[in-house]
């Protein structure tokens, strides 16, 4: 007998929902759970079973928008994802249905899109989630004519080296938001921390951070916690970029795609614009 058959029936079906919630980069990085009464094995995941509640699923054949809200307890594992601040990366979410009593154990695909934010209703954590298919109309940027480069670092356009700008030193102290190491831990490039990333193996997987601030040249700002860091730690600090180019004639000038990452010939920007408009009335030594 089929799921279809199964779903359609009356009497013969025990319908139960899978959650996976995809919270990281690494292929273990994910909570999984069912609102069945009993652990489910479906694509080498194991489902804990956990109270968990859901939203009516409406599709009308055209890419939907509206909101699907899930509630678990205030104390799941993916809730903590938002205890002190949000995560790291995009949190995804795919539910699939299927039946206990389906001996092909078949469950399919119900609702597929991500985890916009977290809140709390007395002892629940309500998730807001919309449907991957918000993203599919969303409009892309768009690359403009500019003197900067737009490139995101270390992305698949810029392609710096960002193991050769990287740097692993010894935390000597922790802040809320902020973390200071012996001088010289960069090896006299500390101030290119700034616009860089901070990242280690957190609680939950790996958290990564922006580095907002270059204080002393020992002590970096970071845009959020620095959580599960202690004196005596490590981390991995990968170089910023100010996105400039400068030639003087002679030689560059205050160009980290250069200096810093030897990066040049991808460097995303029009650094040759002119500044003078041609057609402008302010001088005549075009005519």
């Amino acid at each position: 007998m089929t799921f279809d058959y199964r779903e359609r029936s009356r009497t013969k079906g025990n319908p139960v929902t899978l959650f996976l919630f995809r919270y990281g980069a690494g292929a273990s990085e994910y909570y999984a759970y069912t609102n069945a009464e009993q652990e489910i094995v479906h694509s080498a995941i194991t489902y804990q079973p956990i109270p968990i509640d859901y939203g009516s699923v409406e599709s009308s054949g055209t890419l939907d928008k509206k909101t699907l809200t899930v509630k678990t307890p205030l104390l799941s594992e993916v809730a903590n994802l938002w205890l002190v601040s949000p995560p790291t990366y995009p949190v995804t979410l795919v539910m699939r249905r299927g039946h206990l009593n389906d001996p092909a154990g078949e469950f399919l695909v119900e609702w597929s899109g991500r985890v916009l934010s977290c809140s709390r209703e007395g002892v629940e954590a309500v998730f807001s989630c919309e449907p991957i298919s918000t993203a599919m109309r969303r409009t892309g940027l768009r690359r403009h004519y500019q003197y900067g480069c737009p490139h995101v670092l270390y992305g698949p356009q810029c392609n710096a080296n960002k193991a050769a700008a990287t740097y692993t030193p010894t935390i000597i102290a922790v802040e809320n938001a902020a973390l200071t190491f012996n001088d010289g831990w960069a090896g006299g490039l500390e101030i290119k921390a700034l616009g860089g990333i901070a990242e280690w193996t957190g609680p939950n997987g790996t958290i990564v951070r922006a580095i907002i601030g270059v204080d002393d040249l020992t002590r970096l700002r970071l845009n959020g916690p620095t959580t599960g860091l202690e004196s005596g730690d490590t981390v991995s600090i990968s170089l910023g970029c100010n996105h400039r180019f400068e030639h003087n004639g002679t030689a560059f000038v205050d160009t980290d795609c250069f200096t810093v990452h030897n990066n040049v010939p991808n460097f995303g920007g029009q650094p040759y614009i002119p500044t003078d408009n041609p057609i402008g009335t302010a001088t005549n030594k075009y005519y």
